[in-house]
C-alpha cells in the first residue's frame, strides 16, 4: 500500500501562516525540522503506517541502504503518549527489523 503524502512547510516559521487554531505546534515544527534535517542529508523519507494503523513518523534510507525508523514528539511526559509513541515504533520495527530505531524529542525541563 502507498501511503498518501505528508505536507510539509519549507521552513517551520511559516506553520502558523497555516494552522490558524493558534496553537503553538511545537510538534509539528519539530518534525518539519527533522524532515529537512533528513533531506539535506539526502535521505529518502517516507512515513510508515502500520498494519494496526499506528504511524512513525519517518522511514529514512540512505544511499548505501541503511534505514532507520524516527518517530518524533515534542513531549512525552504524558505516559500515554509515551506508550503510543512507542508501540508505533515497535510494530514498525517488527516489519522494517534491519531498520535502527530513534525516538526524538525535545529535553524534559529541569
Amino acid at each position: 500500500m502507498v501511503n498518501p503524502r505528508k505536507a510539509y512547510p519549507v521552513d517551520p516559521g511559516l506553520i502558523p501562516v497555516f494552522d490558524r487554531t493558534g496553537r503553538a505546534n511545537v510538534g509539528h515544527a519539530l518534525e518539519t525540522v527533522v524532515l529537512l534535517e533528513l533531506e539535506r542529508r539526502r535521505m529518502e523519507v517516507t512515513y510508515v503506517r502500520t498494519a494496526a494503523g499506528h504511524e512513525v513518523d519517518f522511514l529514512a534510507r540512505d544511499a548505501s541502504g541503511g534505514q532507520e525508523l524516527i518517530q518524533v514528539c515534542a513531549d512525552l511526559t504524558d505516559p500515554a503518549t509515551a506508550h503510543r509513541e512507542l508501540r508505533a515504533l515497535e510494530e514498525a520495527a517488527r516489519a522494517f527489523p534491519a531498520a535502527e530505531r530513534r525516538l526524538l524529542t525535545l529535553p524534559g525541563e529541569s
